[in-house]
């Protein structure tokens, strides 16, 4: 990823909307299931922009490949515990963690395959615990973001459950999320085809308000039910016993 874009992480992790939805819904999957007071390893975490509430829960190690990353998020997020790691061979014991967290990463093109990096958060996640991943959704997309982040592929939902059920984990729930923002994505990929730029410095509040209520409201949903797609894709699978 452009460090120019983790510097706009770390500036308004606190003031995006997109942050806040974010957070709102990773804590309702996951408050329920995981082990309070145990160990979380957010991988990938950058600059602890959508993981760092974990540290509320219990120990969270924090790991990236940019050190620079991480120490923005060492600066914002004292209470984590930063590790510069590849996701591929986190240096990380076997079974030695209750939950692994991992957003917006496996997308990235440095990451040659999905189903390795999830074998490894197979590995270091304790029987019974928990791998939570979100990545982007809708395949087809492409977006003047996805370059600034090097994002070199989007997951269907049917796409991370294939990888995490090959990774010898048991799928619990498979939902696409956001999936109001997808219309609008698909014509602002259109009318800025060949662009590059971030969504980050545009709409933090939201227009307004709309899409933080869009977003509650869709949280109420996911209570019951998964939806079929959405901009973003999450698999929540647990290790088995």
């Amino acid at each position: 990823m452009e460090m120019a874009e983790y510097r706009r992480m770390a500036e308004t992790e606190e003031t995006h909307w997109w942050y806040a939805a974010t957070r709102a819904l990773l804590r309702q999957l996951l408050e329920p299931v995981v082990v309070p007071g145990g160990t979380f390893i957010d991988v990938g975490a950058g600059t602890g922009a959508t993981g760092a509430w974990l540290a509320d829960l219990g120990t969270l190690v924090a790991a990236d490949f940019e050190h620079e990353a991480l120490s923005m998020a060492a600066h914002r997020h004292p209470t984590q515990l930063p590790i510069t790691a590849d996701a591929c061979a986190l240096p990380i014991a076997d079974a030695s963690v209750d939950a692994v967290l991992c957003v917006t990463m496996l997308c990235h093109q440095s990451i040659e395959s999905p189903t390795a990096a999830i074998r490894e958060f197979a590995r270091v996640v304790r029987p019974g615990g928990i791998v939570c991943l979100w990545e982007p959704g809708v395949r087809r997309l492409r977006r003047a973001h996805d370059r600034v982040t090097h994002t070199g592929r989007r997951f269907s939902r049917l796409d991370l459950t294939r990888c995490t059920a090959d990774a010898g984990l048991d799928v619990m729930r498979s939902t696409g999320a956001h999936s109001y923002l997808v219309p609008p994505a698909f014509v602002k990929s259109l009318l800025e085809r060949g662009e590059v730029a971030s969504d980050l410095d545009e709409h933090a509040s939201g227009l307004g308000g709309v899409l933080a209520t869009a977003a509650r409201a869709e949280r109420a949903v996911l209570q019951r039910v998964d939806l079929p797609f959405g901009l973003s894709a999450i698999t929540l699978a647990r290790r088995p016993m």
